[in-house]
């Protein structure tokens, strides 16, 4: 498809327009955000409570929460001011330094295409085996507990994350519209099998259903109590005393999730009320999910039981009696004992593992889409379809990249699941600094812009920033020394700093380029980006 070809304007830039086009609406940034949220990773948040005794994985959850919303606030109000496509890369380059603007933009969309391939293998790992298994479970039919087997397989995860990265390659290329009218629909899936998860969790709490009784009569007389006391076993503390310091300790884990809901301003030149849109679609996202995993984790305890929780977290699979891993969808499976309601609560994990690659390829597409029109990338990176209003060129190298990273995670042991978080925090750290000296160090433009609110006399946005400082520098620290949640592995420290100097070495050797070509770098960045 050709590229749009639009006649030169006077400015620093020599196009009038991007090419995209404004068709995205508050509830898309809102659905946006659950997918980016990854609602199933709650599979891995709750399996990591054993970690950390003492821990109230509901309060945790909850203090993220308020992070979470200082940054949407943050995010949003920025919007407001550059109201363009990029994320971070406009945001920082036009009010700090063009350096850290790139540099976290890099970062930041590297990170999100590993995680296009990561998430795209969750698809079968987290999506369809518990399907599978809990059918295979609760009918007895191995041949189903065998294909849910497979897809937690090397090749069961590269297949079904094939598939993923190839369709939703494919709907990028035709465009936003279509793209949201695929995630509306499986939004309403979302949705709708998410509260009858939680119908059904609150009915076996009241006793309409005995998870214990399932469990025994499927896994075999007194199986229950045999997981409890193995997982003792293991050494995992069992009735731990509240603790406040391991409770915040633990919101790394909930914070992974709820706070990416702000990637949707990637995306804001194509938002049509981009000033309301991105608060109310963000903050809306991280609230509804946020509610909903803190009451998937109440339920889970009060129904399985919170010694059946930690102690089946703590053993290893193979000492689990059943062919399932103990997580949050084929337990309350067993708990509703019924194939029909098996099936239907579990639609909610495969749409939302589905979409979760798909929103980590918009950002680091749109991304690109910056880089290539102020010239920090190659030319192409900017090129628009004039049918489909997508920049083709960056949504072709996404998906090589995404396919490359889901090879080394479904056949290597390099890439641990949760270990780019590392390379995400600085960005939300510099955003929230950034926040609380832009009605200083750019006050003409904040009086001018339309966030120029204060509280007390104060700027918002800076009191935002005071607050989103402290949590990211906080987890940003946490994921050094939290051995737990393993993002401190030498892999990925050495993987985090070598894009980190990737980022700096490629922003100098692209400056040094264009102005070898006449290119005025400075005065670009002193405009805004086009529209």
């Amino acid at each position: 498809m050709a590229s749009t070809t639009i006649p030169a304007q006077k400015g620093a830039f020599t196009r009038a327009s991007s090419g995209l086009v404004r068709s995205v609406r508050a509830t898309d940034i809102m659905f946006y955000g659950w997918n980016q949220i990854a609602m199933v990773y709650v599979i891995f948040i709750i399996a990591a409570w054993q970690l950390y005794p003492g821990a109230s994985m509901e309060l945790s959850t909850l203090i993220s929460i308020i992070g979470g919303l200082a940054l949407a606030g943050i995010y949003g109000l920025f919007s407001s001011v550059y109201p363009r496509s990029g994320g971070e890369y406009v945001f920082l380059s036009r009010t700090l330094l063009p350096i850290i603007g790139f540099v976290v933009s890099f970062s930041f969309a590297f990170w999100q295409l590993f995680y296009f391939g990561l998430n795209a293998a969750f698809f079968g790992s987290v999506g369809l085996s518990p399907l599978f298994g809990s059918i295979g479970v609760l009918t007895g039919n191995q041949a189903a507990l065998n294909i849910g087997t497979w897809f937690v397989s090397a090749w069961g995860q590269f297949v079904s994350g094939l598939i993923v990265i190839g369709f939703f390659t494919y709907v990028m290329y035709r465009g936003m519209r279509w793209y949201f009218r695929v995630q509306r629909w499986a939004a309403y899936v979302t949705a709708g099998s998410l509260l009858l998860t939680v119908i059904v969790l609150v009915l076996a709490w009241a006793g309409v259903f005995n998870f214990k009784a399932n469990f025994d009569a499927i896994a075999g007389a007194g199986a229950y109590a045999r997981v409890i006391s193995q997982g003792a076993a293991t050494g995992v503390a069992l009735h731990p005393a509240f603790s406040l310091g391991q409770t915040i300790n633990f919101l790394l884990w909930p914070a992974f999730s709820l706070w990416f809901a702000v990637a949707s301003t990637s995306f804001s030149g194509e938002v049509k009320n981009v000033r309301r849109g991105q608060l109310l679609g963000i903050a809306g996202a991280i609230l509804s999910m946020g509610a909903v995993m803190i009451a998937l984790m109440f339920l889970s305890r009060h129904v399985f039981g919170s010694d059946f929780v930690l102690a089946s977290s703590a053993l290893p699979a193979s000492k689990f009696p059943l062919a399932v891993a103990p997580s949050i969808l084929p337990m309350t499976a067993i708990a509703v004992n019924n194939v029909v309601i098996a099936v239907l609560i579990n639609l909610w994990a495969i749409a939302i593992a589905f979409l979760i690659a798909s929103t980590t390829l918009v950002y680091a597409t749109r991304a690109m889409l910056a880089w290539g029109i102020d010239g920090m990338g190659p030319e192409a990176l900017a090129n628009v379809s004039e049918k489909y209003h997508s920049p083709t060129v960056a949504i072709v190298i996404g998906g090589v990249i995404g396919l490359f990273a889901l090879t080394i995670y479904s056949f290597t042991t390099l890439a641990a699941t949760l270990a780019g978080f590392l390379g995400f925090a600085p960005a939300f750290a510099v955003m929230s600094l950034n926040a609380i000296v832009f009605p200083y160090l750019r006050k003409d433009l904040f009086e001018r812009s339309p966030i120029a609110f204060r509280v007390g006399g104060i700027p918002l946005i800076s009191i935002l920033g005071v607050i989103g400082s402290a949590f990211s520098i906080f987890v940003f620290y946490r994921l050094f020394v939290d051995d737990a949640y393993g993002a401190n592995k030498p892999f990925t420290l050495w993987l985090t700093a070598g894009v980190l100097v990737t980022a700096i070495v490629w922003f100098y050797a692209a400056r040094s380029y264009r102005a070898s070509k006449g290119v005025d770098m400075a005065r670009r960045y002193a405009e805004i980006p086009i529209e």
